[in-house]
């Protein structure tokens, strides 16, 4: 062989190092801005982020020290992987691992963002371009294919959800963001797209959250000084939202006029209306409710929570409707029920510890320059709405027993939290925003 003929040389971890950053970026502002708009959205962008780290971890390998915050975000995760894989009923089955995967790729990649950080820009706009995305499918589902309740690609409370925060989080960085006032225009727009979008979908459990996201809004901004700011945000958002609510205002009286019929009708007749929509929550949240005080602390297990329900039917003391669902039709007794007081505990923590984290303070908006402060405030306020949305969500639906639902939540948080943790990391003057 000539000696003067070489190989072409591998790429130097320069390179990639240089390369990775930006990739990421892009699998970030995908994981955003597909969630709803193709089927799987959400899976595109978690498949690229998680791959991306897996590939950092190797070649790149970043040495910064972790926060104690990461390494807390890191064992809720796990924990709650594990216990979603735990059927309760076969400690050693196999039948959940999937998810457990899942979240243990989601906990690492969070690991590996809070190392490297996301651009605010990049979780930003991809949110913007969310909402956009989502309101794009629900106009042609409505318009073109003259489908009664749009749903985009996956359950339709689930759709009108995460459309709901994708607006929201869209709103809250336009407004507390300081933004120039072309981008809050623009960023305004498309948050206002994920909320009709939500309005849209006829998931009056989305719409209830409203009022509760709204007021941690006012709060966030409130309690670190943005006095002013916190009650023209929380203003700008209940004008926008009857602005919203007028062209969609005859399905939402129509919803809301059923959702109180349905309730009457059940109070007087719980076995003829338990069929009904919300007859139908009421007759699980009961027979939930009645499983629980039975075993409070254990819970019945995946297996045995079926055939409890199957057992109850066959006595006439519940509806067979029930049998229709898997679950309790509320995140909390569902977990509850299933899973005993440890897996209540877990899923309030997987809440709570996110929105501690999360929540701005004065010590936190101080670790970075004066002129980032507002931007960090609007991201950490966009960020503490996941989970709070998701808890609002879950009085009405098991979001978590749906592979969108868990996608968004688990990669939502590792995204969230690398943009948070990059600017917390670079100076004002090298800060892309």
């Amino acid at each position: 062989m000539n000696a003067n003929l070489q190989a072409p040389a591998a790429p130097s971890k320069s390179k990639l190092a240089s390369a990775l950053p930006h990739a990421m970026d892009a699998a970030c502002f995908a994981f955003f801005a597909l969630s709803l708009c193709v089927p799987s959205g959400y899976s595109y962008g978690s498949t690229a982020i998680a791959l991306f780290t897996l590939i950092g971890l190797i070649a790149v390998r970043p040495k910064t020290a972790s926060q104690p915050s990461t390494t807390l975000f890191v064992g809720i995760m796990l924990l709650m992987g594990l216990l979603w894989s735990l059927s309760f009923d076969h400690w050693f089955s196999a039948a959940g691992w999937g998810y457990g995967a899942k979240y243990a790729l989601a906990a690492l990649s969070l690991w590996y963002l809070s190392k490297t950080g996301i651009r605010l820009s990049t979780i930003a706009w991809g949110l913007a371009c969310g909402g956009v995305g989502a309101l794009a499918i629900a106009a042609y589902q409505a318009i073109a294919l003259q489908m009664p309740r749009v749903s985009g690609f996956t359950n339709a409370i689930e759709y009108g959800g995460i459309a709901m925060y994708l607006g929201f989080a869209t709103l809250t960085l336009a407004l507390l963001g300081r933004w120039s006032k072309l981008q809050i225009a623009a960023l305004g727009l498309c948050g206002a797209c994920g909320i009709y979008a939500s309005f849209l979908s006829d998931s009056r459990g989305s719409w209830v959250v409203i009022p509760l996201l709204i007021a941690a809004i006012w709060c966030m901004a409130w309690l670190n000084g943005y006095r002013r700011l916190a009650s023209m945000a929380a203003g700008a958002m209940v004008v926008l939202g009857l602005i919203l609510a007028v062209p969609a205002y005859n399905k939402l009286e129509q919803r809301s006029a059923e959702a109180s019929l349905q309730m009457s009708q059940y109070q007087q007749d719980p076995q003829k209306y338990a069929v009904t929509s919300v007859g139908q929550r009421l007759e699980q949240w009961r027979l939930a409710i009645h499983l629980i005080e039975q075993r409070p602390l254990a819970g019945w297990g995946l297996e045995g929570y079926a055939q409890a329900k199957q057992k109850m039917v066959d006595q006439g003391l519940a509806h067979p409707s029930v049998m229709k669902y898997g679950h309790a039709h509320n995140e909390i007794l569902d977990m509850w029920v299933k899973r005993g007081l440890t897996g209540l505990i877990l899923l309030l923590l997987f809440y709570a510890v996110p929105v501690c984290i999360f929540w701005p303070t004065p010590r936190r908006l101080d670790l970075v320059d004066v002129e980032q402060r507002p931007k960090m405030l609007a991201l950490r306020a966009a960020a503490t709405l996941l989970p709070l949305a998701y808890f609002g969500f879950g009085w009405t639906q098991v979001f978590f027993a749906h592979n969108s639902g868990n996608m968004f939540y688990i990669f939502g948080l590792a995204v969230l939290w690398g943009g948070i943790c990059r600017l917390e990391a670079q100076p004002a003057a090298a800060t892309q925003a």
